[in-house]
């Protein structure tokens, strides 16, 4: 099999919380993760196995964590999502659907098709960030989103009413399913994709900045925010670790003015000053 016809996928039983601070701590390696039966299936591009193996040894040497893995053909990971993937419920205005599902009785609907690029609504991070962007978008803003994979959080501001989007994304896999979703949305202008690495995206005249990353990253992205007018929404940052985030911040003259926890992750948003 070709490397991209198969995903690498590491298995924990039973122990949700620590598959959410795995995740977390290899983001940039990991595609998104999959609750089963007890336990979570993290999803890595094929041939990285032997690499993550002696990641997870270094990050879990003083932690009692079983892990295995297992190969799933791309193929078969698809039928499964048809077999799990439920509407997520924002709010009684929005929600995430499959896209075999023809209609939600709200508001707005976003019709996702699981692909290369994960990103669906089940994870607490992508559920508060939703639930933010309807919050806080007014129509006709200029919206950033650092980090799109599947476009889930562009599709919803767009839907929202946002003026021109660009979405930048560091894996060229994600562009293929992120233009699919916007058709499966009936968007067909507003929204520009960028393939690159969100660090290097320095452009931040934006009335409102979506961020759905992670610890590592933010440290490195938030003093790029310093001065600018913005509303900047940010997630996939562990509860645990938001007192680090809010010192870069504060060092950075950025003022947090909102925090909204979900499971074990945490919604920060930044206000212009």
């Amino acid at each position: 099999m070709k490397h991209r016809d198969y995903f690498d996928v590491l298995i924990i039983s039973d122990d949700p919380e620590s598959a959410d601070m795995i995740q977390a701590l290899m983001i940039n390696e990991c595609l998104g993760t999959f609750f089963q039966n007890g336990s979570a299936k993290l999803y890595f591009h094929s041939g990285l196995r032997e690499q993550m193996d002696i990641k997870l040894k270094e990050l879990l040497q003083n932690q009692n964590i079983q892990w295995g893995w297992e190969t799933q053909a791309s193929e078969d990971w698809h039928l499964s999502w048809q077999d799990h993937f439920k509407p997520v419920v924002i709010d009684n205005k929005l929600a995430v659907i499959p896209h075999w599902e023809n209609d939600y009785p709200v508001e707005f609907t976003i019709k996702i098709k699981p692909g290369m690029a994960f990103g669906t609504g089940h994870h607490e991070s992508t559920w508060l960030m939703l639930r933010q962007i309807r919050k806080y978008l007014q129509p006709g803003m200029s919206v950033l989103d650092l980090g799109t994979g599947s476009g889930i959080l562009s599709i919803a501001a767009k839907k929202l009413g946002a003026g021109n989007i660009d979405s930048v994304e560091l894996d060229p896999e994600c562009e293929a399913n992120f233009y699919e979703n916007l058709e499966l949305n009936g968007i067909k202008e507003g929204i520009q994709f960028h393939n690159g690495n969100v660090l290097n995206w320095h452009q931040l005249n934006y009335d409102l900045i979506l961020a759905n990353l992670n610890q590592t990253v933010f440290q490195e992205l938030i003093p790029n925010f310093k001065g600018i007018k913005s509303i900047i929404i940010m997630s996939g940052i562990l509860g645990s670790d938001y007192n680090e985030i809010s010192e870069i911040c504060s060092t950075n003259r950025l003022t947090i003015s909102k925090q909204v926890l979900r499971g074990e992750w945490i919604c920060i948003i930044i206000n212009p000053q």
